[in-house]
């Protein structure tokens, strides 16, 4: 909390909610109980406390956002806080920026609901006042979704991430920003300045309110979540990831106090019992004790907003295990672990629907809870240990991902390093036949096996960067980070190659990702390997031989893109085109060839890639079937859509 922009947004966040809340609490909780009391004097006395509350709310937003864009504009800019109102600093982030857009949009927001808080009076209950208030101050909250992460996303799912996140801030302005208003008053009815049947009446409103907010903020939340964290290693490895989960048990901490009220002290106030007034303390010390929980969450949301979301961060996992489902292949682990997990499942559910019947009935609540909790816990307890042989061994950097889109240039610098560094131990090809890996005691590990499969991206970058106990030395002195990436795309480009070289030139089930490549297209347009939009690509490495086979594939017509990498100076006619040696001599090793300049002037390599860039199959002069036989081409591109990709087969490493 050192960041005076996460404090300053902490604050402003606050602000925001506690205004909507006090003005959805003066409309849905407080007018409807005032009214049955038929007492204007008290009820006067309430709503005069609900609006000066609510414009000390308004205040602080108004400066805390204020405040907020300046020390934006500032980190912005460079320059210090008091030095951007000189020159076009502002203008500029109010103008071309989606938080100054947000700011100015919500100003006017700002605006109307001043004008609304005119307009009411505490003499006057005018419920349609409040309400209308409480309407513009939800948009006014629910606006914050352009200042923060949800902005960022695009397209349909961008608008449903911010309707979301639009919600879960609506949500808890009404249930967070309305917990001191309750507190107002049950603590005027306490001191007898209302009667209790108004904080009865209004205590049973809010926990109606409340059950519908909590039940928004639970959906809402896991929709904003799993967008922002997108993995379990996500949320457990990453700052972002982990202060979420602080606000998840801050979160439930709160529900937990709600849950007292709501099934504990409240019907002790519907039943007008004599302890009425202890109930009523209760209710206002646990009133507080959510606030208290509250704060602490905003706290955590101005932390979040000034990080990078989890999804877009390398995750450092904490634990030695992790789950892998290739166990699954095994039958008999297969039936151990399903009976298991059916174990688990109906411990589990069997003991929320105890839970959930003691939240419902009042004999013997607390002891079908207890044994709700005990039957889950006893569950997970009993059965639990059988899932750890669904786990292997993993490492901090298990779940780490490339950054270098697995391009030709990463896999061809990969290359060398591996004849540099690798080749004694693991052979040329990788085959674990190296000269030197025969005088180990342990043989060297043939990488073009299937266990290469089992292993994440990040195991191989840690054992390449930490060794692997006695069997291989640790390469981090020499290889830097940027290193280590190309050598395992290398690795993996090599494993497909030696299944690759190996199948006819038919379509399978399997696919062999391709490297990136980026094509011009003869209207103008770039084709990528991820933007194929639904379309089958044609890969073509020509020579100069090859010409009057480019013309005519290009020529066709269809949903088929052609991409032509020429290794000499050739016409491309209506095909797109990369020229980019680099992917010529990759492709070429996938299938088979050490490099490009193994292929005769007149031969040509080619690929099928399916529509999520996945190699489907490939073809040279001399494989079966021959691809130059135009309906054994057509046969082999609309075989593409008839056999679905299925998921790799992979090794038993365990």
């Amino acid at each position: 909390m050192n960041d005076p922009l996460i404090v300053i947004r902490a604050v402003h966040v606050a602000a925001t909610l506690l205004l909507a809340g006090t003005l959805i609490f003066g409309a849905a909780v407080a007018g409807p109980a005032l009214v049955q009391t038929g007492d204007h004097a008290a009820g006067a006395i309430i709503r005069a406390r609900l609006l000066r509350l609510a414009w000390i709310a308004f205040v602080v937003a108004l400066i805390s956002g204020a405040v907020w864009l300046v020390l934006l504009a500032a980190q912005m800019s460079g320059r210090a806080p008091g030095q951007v109102f000189s020159g076009d600093i502002l203008p500029t982030v109010l103008l071309h920026t989606t938080f100054g857009h947000d700011w100015i949009v919500r100003s006017v927001v700002a605006g109307l609901l001043a004008a609304a808080l005119c307009t009411i009076s505490p003499r006057r209950a005018a419920p349609w006042r409040w309400a209308i208030a409480a309407l513009i101050a939800a948009a006014f909250a629910a606006a914050l979704v352009h200042a923060g992460h949800a902005a960022a996303t695009t397209g349909w799912f961008g608008t449903f991430h911010r309707l979301a996140d639009g919600l879960h801030l609506v949500a808890a302005s009404a249930w967070l920003g309305g917990l001191l208003p309750l507190a107002l008053l049950l603590a005027a009815a306490r001191r007898h300045e209302l009667p209790p049947t108004v904080a009865r009446d209004a205590t049973l409103r809010f926990s109606t309110l409340g059950v519908i907010s909590v039940g928004t903020l639970v959906v809402t939340g896991a929709v904003n979540g799993w967008v922002l964290s997108g993995s379990v290693p996500a949320l457990l490895g990453t700052d972002y990831g982990r202060l979420l989960l602080v606000k998840v048990g801050l979160f439930l901490a709160m529900v937990a106090v709600a849950a007292v009220n709501r099934l504990h002290l409240t019907p002790r106030l519907a039943a007008r019992v004599p302890a009425e007034g202890g109930a009523l303390r209760a209710l206002i010390r646990n009133s507080l004790i959510e606030v208290a929980f509250g704060l602490a969450i905003l706290g955590v949301i101005g932390a979040l907003g000034t990080l990078p979301p989890g999804l877009h961060e390398q995750p450092t996992w904490p634990f030695a295990l992790r789950y892998s489902p290739a166990v699954f292949g095994d039958p008999q682990l297969r039936g151990t672990l399903t009976f298991a997990l059916w174990g688990i499942g109906g411990g589990l559910v069997f003991g929320a629907l105890l839970i959930a019947i003691g939240a419902i009935v009042r004999r013997w609540r607390w002891r079908l809870i207890a044994a709700g909790a005990a039957i889950a816990v006893a569950g997970v307890g009993y059965f639990g240990p059988a899932l750890t042989r669904a786990t292997v061994e993993a490492f901090p950097t298990t779940f780490y991902v490339s950054p270098t889109n697995y391009s030709a240039s990463s896999i061809v610098r990969g290359a060398e390093l591996f004849a540099i560094h690798c080749a004694s131990c693991h052979g040329k090809q990788g085959r674990g036949d190296g000269p030197a890996g025969r005088f180990f005691r342990v043989k060297p590990s043939d990488l073009t096996a299937d266990h290469v499969y089992s292993h994440t991206d990040g195991d191989l970058y840690w054992w390449i960067g930490n060794g692997m106990r006695e069997v291989m030395p640790p390469f981090g002195a020499v290889l830097d980070e940027t290193a280590r990436w190309n050598l395992i795309d290398f690795v993996r480009a090599n494993a497909d190659a030696a299944r690759l070289a190996r199948a006819p030139a038919k379509v399978t089930d399997v696919g062999f990702r391709s490297p990136d490549f980026s094509a011009r297209c003869a209207d103008g347009s770039i084709v990528t390997r991820d933007s194929l939009d639904g379309r089958v690509a044609h890969l073509i490495i020509a020579g100069r031989g090859t010409a009057e086979r480019v013309a005519q594939l290009a020529a066709r017509n269809g949903d088929i893109v052609t991409v032509v990498i020429p290794i000499e100076d050739i016409a491309t006619g209506a095909a797109c085109r990369a020229d980019d040696l680099e992917l010529a001599t990759v492709l070429a090793m996938l299938r088979g060839n050490d490099t490009t300049r193994d292929l005769a002037p007149s031969e040509s390599i080619e690929f099928l890639l399916d529509a999520s860039g996945e190699i489907r199959a490939a073809w040279q002069p001399g494989v079966r079937p021959d691809w130059h036989e135009a309906d054994v081409l057509q046969r082999e591109i609309a075989a593409i859509a008839d056999n679905i990709r299925a998921r790799r087969t992979v090794g038993s490493h365990h």
